[in-house]
């Protein structure tokens, strides 16, 4: 493929929405959503598997805790884009910022649905309604604070930007109006885009630290919140990467091994802290000796830092950085280690009480699935009708008539 340098942002002008993938997805999501809502409206044990000793089911463990992380590549590309000053890596700040939306927003979802009572959520806009005393204040707080105003607050310049080139002259000069107001406050805005998602998810590995000893003592351990903070930002990078790479092979885009290298050196270089956080860790607690159990919890945490080892390695080779086979599946090895730490001490190295045990439920399942098939689907006509994937310069006056022209069709 061409090492073409992304200039800037672009729709897929070219493509229609409607196909059978998106009809397919669209089904998955429906039914998912169909469910969830008779879910809510129904006695909770005709949908789900959870039980007294596990109270907290895939909805939480994997739609909350992976995929939030999967979601974070806002904050991890954010961080390098704008604190750390690599530029090179703006040209892909939209394509984090909106699939960190869609997932931060499915799992919104998920998580109304584990709660069961989502008309009662307005009470989380009155302080003096809220808990003190609970664990999950601080998640319940930042998560939607996070998704509804600041991360969607940096996706509207995307919004704004389509409707500048195909509005009315009253809309543009509306537009123009808001623009001044924007810049002024957009610095404020981006610190605490960055605060809140940082402060959730160190509270969604602090909330692992109230299990005491029921968590695996090869995870629970009180560098937990920092290690579920960085377990998150490296899937971040991990899915921005993988997007990428898959949206150009599907819409015949260029790759620029440049900033692909950037983001796969960055992840190597989180990764390798990562490790050694938690290596030293478990040096200092002195639980090397349970590693030489032959048990599936031994068998998981091997798992888990090869998936994340091995690419790390791999990526310090300016040579595999931009061998696009070796990055892409770099990045899916890491992203899966990293989620699967997310997800470990929340379900699988949760060990509440003797012989408990936890599968969900078909229904469970369907719902999950339907969740990410509503943010695919999300994202589809996302990149469709705004621009969001990198792409030429070359390309950029003729990227929206086009796609405004043919509306019809899609």
């Amino acid at each position: 493929m061409s090492d073409s340098v992304w200039q800037r942002a672009i729709p897929v002008y070219e493509d229609r929405s409607v196909k059978k993938t998106f009809l397919v997805l669209s089904a998955i999501s429906l039914v998912g959503l169909i469910l969830a809502a008779f879910r809510m409206a129904s006695p909770l044990g005709r949908y789900s598997a959870m039980n007294d000793f596990y109270a907290w089911g895939v909805w939480k463990t994997f739609n909350v805790m992976t995929l939030t992380a999967i979601g974070s590549g806002s904050l991890s590309v954010g961080i390098a884009a704008w604190v750390f000053d690599r530029r090179k890596l703006h040209v892909v700040m939209r394509t984090a910022l909106v699939t960190s939306f869609l997932f931060y927003f499915t799992g919104m979802l998920a998580l109304m649905v584990d709660v069961g009572r989502p008309w009662n959520l307005w009470h989380i806009l009155l302080p003096w309604h809220w808990n003190l005393h609970s664990a999950l204040l601080e998640v319940a707080v930042c998560m939607p604070t996070y998704a509804f105003i600041f991360l969607l607050f940096e996706n509207v310049p995307l919004i704004l930007e389509r409707y500048t080139y195909l509005g009315s002259g009253a809309t543009k000069a509306r537009i123009a109006g808001y623009e001044p107001s924007i810049r002024k406050i957009y610095p404020v805005m981006i610190a605490l885009a960055y605060l809140l998602p940082i402060m959730h998810q160190s509270s969604l590995g602090a909330l692992m630290l109230l299990a005491g000893p029921k968590v695996h003592p090869l995870w629970q351990t009180q560098v937990l919140p920092l290690l579920y903070v960085m377990a998150a930002g490296i899937a971040g990078f991990s899915f921005v990467i993988g997007t990428l790479m898959v949206c150009c092979l599907r819409y015949r885009r260029p790759l620029s091994t440049d900033v692909l290298g950037e983001l796969g050196s960055l992840m190597s270089w989180l990764t390798f802290a990562w490790l050694t956080i938690r290596f030293v860790d478990i040096a200092v607690r002195g639980k090397f000796g349970m590693l030489l159990i032959p048990d599936k919890y031994t068998a998981y945490f091997i798992l888990e830092n090869v998936l994340l080892l091995v690419p790390a390695i791999l990526l310090r080779s300016k040579r595999y950085r931009e061998t696009p086979r070796v990055l892409f599946l770099s990045a899916v090895s890491a992203g899966l280690g990293g989620c699967l730490y997310r997800l470990v001490p929340a379900l699988i190295a949760f060990i509440p009480a003797r012989k408990a045990n936890y599968f969900p439920s078909v229904a469970e399942l369907v719902m999950t699935l339907g969740f990410i098939a509503a943010a695919v689907v999300g994202f589809k006509l996302a990149i469709k009708y705004f621009a969001v994937l990198p792409g030429p310069a070359a390309d950029w006056e003729f990227a929206f008539k086009p796609a405004a022209s043919k509306q019809t069709n899609s």
